[in-house]
């Protein structure tokens, strides 16, 4: 199957090695930035676009991967829907929630393959987190009950102007928030309440690509999340701190849950009794590096091919986090 991806900036890099494992995917690559798409085309010996139009009017193409910025998402998915091809687009979905519930409405009429980009749900140790959590099979959670979450993520985000401005839906809150908020509701269902706790530019003048600019748009966000079943959840998110941090921790009624995708950062399952396969005490949880971009597109392609439901990242679970965030913006 051919795959056409829309989007020749820093992130088609992974999207294209993510790709590339696919033995019977072919790749093709457009930019409305001529010297991006030659660029990245000649640099993987792909064939290039710069003619969004005639790209997507292209029926060889089985899908298209949208890896282009927020503001550009709802077009372009929408113009994907409307060609009947199947589509993967990175996070978020869209700006507006009216647009994500016409996507969605188009992926259900057209019976297409919809996938949104939240890598962390092919993350070992947060796929440990949802099992515990059982949002699933909650008779089957072997510490009991959740009573207590808290989600973290923070980066410097200093790569491109856009990711900082408020009119290109830049910030903390899409770039960052959303991922934790997408586990959040992985782990324990839709949002019903949100009360933001602090909300601040911190940052105004970044110096991006060798530039000092003024940016508008949030570099720091506390917010707390009152989920359907009323668990309390805590989620802080910054583009203001130096090195990459991420963890994810989980009280739960007889133990906890503490995970991260950094190996440097301390995993574990923590039993007040034995439980299943988790002895009274510690578990480390220990899994190496995984590439959570080519689990991502291996899935993906699986659908695509097989014409399969997916069964994480829909267009429902990305429409859960659009609610969330219309909530979050309310405030």
């Amino acid at each position: 199957m051919k795959i056409g991806l829309i989007g020749c900036g820093k992130q088609a890099w992974k999207h294209i090695a993510g790709l590339g494992n696919e033995e019977d995917v072919e790749i093709a690559v457009c930019d409305i930035n001529t010297d991006r798409a030659r660029a990245i085309g000649e640099k993987f010996d792909l064939p290039w676009s710069d003619d969004v139009d005639a790209f997507l009017a292209d029926d060889t193409l089985t899908a298209v991967n949208i890896a282009t910025p927020t503001l550009t998402h709802a077009d372009l998915v929408m113009r994907a829907v409307e060609a009947g091809k199947h589509f993967f687009c990175e996070k978020p979905l869209c700006r507006h929630i009216d647009d994500s519930r016409r996507i969605r409405d188009g992926v259900v009429e057209k019976s297409l393959i919809g996938m949104v980009g939240y890598v962390y749900r092919y993350s070992p140790v947060f796929e440990v987190g949802h099992a515990l959590s059982g949002l699933d099979v909650p008779n089957a959670r072997p510490l009991g009950a959740p009573v207590a979450a808290s989600f973290r993520i923070g980066g410097r985000g200093d790569h491109e102007v856009w990711k900082h401005r408020q009119e290109s839906s830049g910030g903390a809150i899409s770039e960052m928030m959303v991922h934790m908020l997408d586990l959040a509701i992985w782990y324990f269902g839709p949002v019903r309440s949100v009360q933001v706790v602090s909300c601040e530019l911190l940052r105004p003048l970044r110096h991006i690509a060798g530039v000092d600019v003024r940016v508008d748009a949030e570099d720091f966000v506390l917010a707390r999340f009152e989920m359907a079943g009323g668990l309390q959840v805590l989620i802080q998110a910054d583009l203001v701190t130096p090195a990459f941090s991420q963890f994810v921790e989980v009280q739960f009624e007889r133990g906890s849950f503490m995970g991260s995708i950094q190996n440097d950062y301390p995993s574990y399952v923590f039993s007040t009794e034995a439980a299943d396969m988790y002895p009274e005490g510690k578990t480390p949880l220990r899994f190496g590096t995984i590439n959570l971009f080519e689990r991502q597109m291996a899935a993906f392609c699986e659908h695509v091919r097989n014409d399969k439901p997916l069964e994480r990242n829909t267009i429902d679970d990305s429409l859960r986090v659009m609610e969330a965030l219309e909530m979050l913006r309310q405030q």
